[in-house]
């Protein structure tokens, strides 16, 4: 039951957007010594709980870089995770 209770209480905090964009902030915050890694801007004024609004930043999948980015796109991969 206590294992339920947990699981029951971490799903509804994952749709908690107003908590979602409050990480958004705290992440872009974090994030700001790497200068190559990007964060959508994120607008706690608009968020509620239902609703999370964020900067819209077009990008690429990995797997459509090219082979001479995808070394320098993993390592700064790997370095941003470990940031986190």
């Amino acid at each position: 039951m206590e294992l339920l209770d947990e699981f029951a209480y971490r799903f509804y905090q994952e749709l908690d957007y107003v908590l979602e964009c409050a990480n958004g902030v705290r992440i872009a915050e974090d994030m700001k010594v790497l200068p190559m890694v990007v964060i959508p801007k994120n607008f706690p004024e608009y968020t509620s709980r239902r609703v999370h609004v964020a900067e819209w930043i077009d990008g690429e999948k990995l797997s459509q870089s090219t082979a001479d980015d995808v070394g320098a796109l993993v390592n700064l991969g790997v370095i941003t995770y470990l940031t986190q």
